[in-house]
């Protein structure tokens, strides 16, 4: 390692991202690339311990400007933490990140499908085995790279369950494992697609050769057919597993339990689908008075 006098923002993204090629997953990876990036072109290639908590503040200001708050706080949480690897190497001796607050991503609820606006889109998808990768995502409130790193022997067809877990090839967000219950239609879909396989494979999802599928070309072909049924251009492939969630909290689950179904680490990411609790809450206060066979404007 070179002297903390020494080293720019240049050299140390070199020598972050080749510890993180051995670390972290391949996306985690693009991340910090694209942060460091970032800040060496808008505050120039300064020395690592020259950037101060003004060179920070301004770097996040103009990225809110340029692209939006989300973007600010995604390349904050990712230099924060390569800035913290590099008190460990001994190249600097505090972290400017402690001191500059993070950017709080503004209140946005979700776009996620309602019944008739899943069925429009399901029937603009013509293609069966794509048919049925969207329908277990929307069932099992999967993230994309999950669902496509799903085997078959994660799935326990006589439990009915789900494992998520990290393999060779997959590191699951939270990096953590999860059993997921698979429900009774998502059960028989499932078993029919293993009795009608066309391919031996370890994955569930793959393409027409039997091979893996990329996360980008599926979801630049579910946005195709979200166009073609007419549906609200935000929706995504994420929006499937916005619409389990949703689902869930509309029909009475607690977001503690959806916490644990989507796999959150904290309580902080499930809340966004608080605001859906009015109209359940609503079917909760509305049969309290049947519960205590209370009728206004007659005896008891």
């Amino acid at each position: 390692m070179k002297s903390t006098q020494s080293i720019s923002l240049t050299e140390y993204a070199k020598e972050f991202l080749e510890y993180s090629a051995g670390v972290h997953t391949k996306k985690t990876r693009k991340t910090y690339e694209t942060a460091f990036r970032e800040l060496i072109r808008v505050e120039g290639d300064r020395l690592l311990d020259k950037t101060g908590i003004r060179e920070i503040e301004h770097f996040l200001g103009v990225k809110k400007l340029e692209a939006s708050e989300w973007t600010s706080r995604k390349y904050y949480i990712a230099l924060r933490s390569a800035f913290e690897k590099a008190i460990q190497w001994e190249l600097i001796k505090e972290n400017p990140f402690r001191k500059v607050k993070k950017p709080k991503p503004p209140d946005v609820i979700p776009a996620y499908f309602n019944e008739k606006e899943f069925a429009l889109f399901l029937s603009a998808v013509e293609d069966k085995d794509f048919r049925e990768l969207c329908i277990t995502g929307l069932l099992a409130g999967f993230r994309l790279g999950e669902l496509l790193a799903l085997r078959w022997t994660d799935i326990d067809f006589a439990a009915k369950t789900i494992l998520i877990q990290n393999s060779e090839v997959f590191t699951t967000k939270s990096k953590r494992s999860r059993v997921v219950p698979m429900s009774e239609e998502l059960r028989r879909l499932l078993t029919e697609r293993k009795e009608n396989i066309r391919h031996e494979t370890v994955t569930v999802f793959h393409d027409t050769q039997g091979k893996p599928m990329k996360e980008g070309t599926v979801s630049q072909r579910f946005k195709r057919y979200v166009r073609r049924a007419g549906l609200n251009d935000k929706l995504h492939f994420h929006s499937l597993r916005h619409s389990f969630a949703s689902g869930l909290v509309m029909s009475g689950v607690s977001l503690y339990q959806v916490q644990k179904l989507l796999g959150h680490s904290t309580s902080r990411t499930t809340e966004i689908y608080s605001h859906l609790l009015p109209q359940q809450l609503h079917k909760e206060v509305n049969g309290l008075a049947a519960k205590f066979n209370i009728q206004h404007g007659q005896e008891n």
